[in-house]
């Protein structure tokens, strides 16, 4: 339950910080870019993390 949480909260900051890529500001533009890979370096972890539990079962 606790992997679903997680993915739902990386793709709520990914759709968030992507209207912060749309913006006019460079800063603005710079640190959603920044969130949204920060965002998918957690999200490859988490399925790892899930790939794992799911080894670990069979």
């Amino acid at each position: 339950m606790i992997h679903i949480l997680k993915i739902i909260a990386i793709i709520i900051a990914v759709t968030y910080s992507l209207k912060l890529i749309n913006s006019q500001s460079d800063l603005l533009v710079f640190s959603g870019l920044a969130v949204v890979g920060f965002a998918l370096y957690l999200f490859i972890i988490e399925l790892n993390n899930i790939f794992t539990l799911i080894k670990s079962k069979l």
